[in-house]
């Protein structure tokens, strides 16, 4: 599903270039999971949002299907982002404080035209079941939360746009170690359910 080939991204750090990725290759096969491993700074995240294109690359491919994300221009890009999506590594950062969880999903429903504007707060409702909260937890806002709950969260908004391919951010390396477990076994049982390709 997602081969990635030489790729190498490179940012602009005040007077100097900065290499975060050089040379990375690697495939993905449908329902495959793949992990991703190497010490802190060393172009994890960097080559998940950039596959993702949410970083630009300098050079290399990247192939989801077949087809290299990298030559599509905004437009074309579209209709990839509902098939690929990213868990962020950041329960804290990744929702938004002034929306309820119930508006966030909805959101993400509406923004990519996934079932009726009509059964889209059941659609929520399910979603936050599926990740094991529950659906009373609509309307309460993300302070309300603790950081696994607020991980389950993203994972339901990840999950309400229905994706193929899922980046998963060192999903739980800012919660508490006895959380942990749990989220990581809510990703493989979430992953065998609905068929997804994980990196």
């Amino acid at each position: 599903m997602i081969e990635v080939e030489d790729l190498s991204v490179t940012f602009r750090a005040k007077d100097r270039l900065v290499r975060a990725v050089d040379g990375v290759s690697l495939t993905v096969g449908a329902r495959e999971s793949f992990g991703l491993v190497g010490e802190s700074g060393s172009g994890k995240t960097t080559v998940g949002r950039t596959i993702l294109r949410l970083e630009e690359a300098t050079s290399g491919r990247v192939r989801f299907d077949g087809t290299d994300l990298l030559s599509l221009d905004r437009a074309r890009m579209r209709p990839f982002r509902k098939r690929m999506q990213i868990i962020f590594q950041d329960p804290f950062a990744s929702l938004n404080p002034r929306e309820t969880v119930g508006t966030m999903l909805h959101h993400a429903l509406s923004l990519h035209d996934v079932g009726a504007a009509a059964d889209r707060r059941d659609r929520a409702a399910q979603l936050m079941v599926q990740v094991g909260l529950s659906a009373d937890y609509l309307d309460r806002f993300p302070h309300e939360f603790s950081g696994g709950q607020r991980q389950r969260i993203g994972i339901a908004r990840v999950l309400a746009v229905e994706p193929e391919f899922v980046v998963a951010d060192e999903p739980v390396s800012a919660l508490d170690v006895s959380i942990q477990a749990q989220v990581i076994n809510l990703l493989a049982d979430l992953r065998e359910e609905f068929a997804l390709t994980m990196l």
